[in-house]
């Protein structure tokens, strides 16, 4: 690997890595943030359109198909959430170096894990999918219509899944442009198809409740196919090339997993605590799952800027920390926490007052309508909270510091999301009420944890130590290797 140039010349000049100079941070930081806001709202589009065209059948049943179905989607692509943040750091550190030849090595490793994970998580999920959707508590004619709509929509994982690996990899370098317009048109895509499938326009018969499983896989598979292509471009991807997927070096490989393996713990720990937390739910019926599911759609809409900001934080930071600049990376990150929270506590106010009112979109029936704008009103609370967790873990990460968020996720799923939620929902009978505000009390007491580990500054020194630390092992591994005069 190269040895890194100096911060100064290369940020004034070189257009492939980020302008690190304070006097242009505040346009650096937004030149990430708005495309990683809009790809994120166009990816969660996907699944919000599913949900609406879902809703539209008016059957509770198949709403509440999909809430469950989505929950173990969230557990199947967790690894791959974890390998993208992983790979995402290594490549934003060697970019700030301006080391990319080790870029395109982490990238080439990266993504052959990501394809043998895929293929690993649809033979796991496919053969068990009826007893996957039955043990989260579905009534029987949610689990008839769940594990079919299951296995639909694992054929969608063979390309969707290392996806997310190659745009976030693609982030990493700064060019948060490409994944948003593929994005776009795999939306696009999404609602042009499934609509067609669904309803029955045009040559195709009405498939209903399938016409919109048959949508996604087909968006997600022409997505997938594009991201990773885009890493192949010189100019605006990393220049990948085809020797570095077949190309296995054991010193990368390991330094991909040390990155990635906390990191795919945490999103793995997250996702199954969400099965749980989506069980405690189903106790308490049907419709208030369906209700539970429309909010969180909507909700998941409302954070993006979060998920972009968090983005820009761990490429900035990333890039920086590469470049030996971390009071540049401390600064970006305080920067990008000021903009998110204000803008959650904006959005949070919007939810309050509108609420109730704007969930009627989805035309279900009443009662879930009631119960859902109830819990969009109490979102509210957590908002704030949530998007200084989502800043702080991505600048954590994209320094290298995987371990401090897998810490703090473990100890208050286990202690918030898990415990206060039934003691309150369940316990003290608040039903979807004590959900919303329980979780708002997880998303607090994550903050205050991420935090304290981002004022420690540990994470300034982490990248050289890693360096080192893995150079001296594969000076070793040589060495063992040298024959014996």
């Amino acid at each position: 690997m190269t040895r890194p140039a100096s911060s100064d010349s290369f940020q004034k000049s070189d257009p492939s890595v980020l302008d690190l100079r304070p006097e242009f941070l505040n346009r650096t930081i937004l030149r990430l943030v708005w495309p990683a806001v809009t790809e994120n709202l166009l990816f969660s589009a996907v699944f919000f359109a599913d949900t609406l065209m879902v809703a539209w059948l008016r059957n509770e049943s198949a709403l509440a198909a999909t809430a469950l179905v989505g929950v173990w989607m969230l557990f199947v692509n967790a690894p791959f959430f974890g390998l993208s943040i992983g790979a995402s750091s290594l490549v934003s550190r060697s970019w700030g170096e301006r080391d990319f030849e080790a870029a395109r090595q982490f990238a080439g490793h990266a993504l052959i894990l990501a394809f043998g994970l895929a293929l690993i998580q649809f033979v796991g999920t496919w053969f068990p999918a009826e007893a996957i959707v039955r043990v989260q508590g579905g009534a029987s004619e949610v689990v008839a219509l769940g594990h079919k709509f299951l296995r639909i929509i694992l054929f969608s994982t063979l390309l969707g899944l290392p996806m997310i690996v190659a745009a976030g990899m693609l982030r990493a370098s700064g060019n948060t442009r490409t994944p948003m317009y593929i994005t776009l048109g795999m939306n696009v895509l999404n609602i042009a198809v499934s609509i067609c499938l669904t309803f029955g326009l045009g040559p195709w018969k009405p498939l209903g409740f399938w016409g919109v499983a048959w949508g996604t896989v087909t968006a997600r598979t022409v997505g997938g196919i594009a991201m990773i292509a885009a890493l192949t471009n010189s100019s605006r991807g990393i220049g990948l090339r085809f020797r570095d997927l077949l190309t296995y070096q054991s010193p990368v490989m390991r330094r991909v997993c040390h990155q990635a393996i906390p990191s795919m713990l945490e999103r793995g720990l997250h996702t199954l605590s969400q099965v749980v937390f989506m069980r405690i739910v189903a106790i308490l019926g049907t419709t208030v799952l369906a209700a539970h599911n429309l909010a969180l759609q909507v909700e998941s809409v409302a954070f993006m800027p979060c998920v972009g900001l968090s983005f820009a934080a761990a490429a900035v930071t990333g890039q920086a920390i590469g470049a030996g600049r971390s009071d540049l990376a401390e600064m970006a990150v305080r920067r990008t926490l000021f903009w998110s929270v204000s803008t959650m506590v904006a959005l949070g106010s919007l939810f309050v007052a509108l609420g109730p009112w704007g969930i009627h979109l989805f035309r279900a029936t009443p009662e879930v309508l009631r119960l859902a704008g109830m819990a969009m009103q109490l979102s509210a609370l957590e908002m704030p909270f949530l998007a200084a967790a989502f800043v702080l873990v991505g600048a954590l990460r994209g320094a290298g510091d995987a371990r401090s968020p897998l810490y703090v996720t473990l100890f208050c799923l286990v202690v918030f999301r898990i415990g206060v939620v039934y003691l309150f929902a369940i316990t003290f009978k608040w039903g979807l009420a004590g959900v919303w505000v329980a979780t708002a009390i997880d998303w607090a007491a994550r903050t205050v944890g991420l935090w304290g580990f981002f004022r420690a500054g540990k994470w300034k020194t982490l990248h050289a130590r890693e360096k080192r630390r893995f150079e001296e092992m594969g000076k070793a591994a040589l060495g063992e290797q040298e024959p014996v005069l």
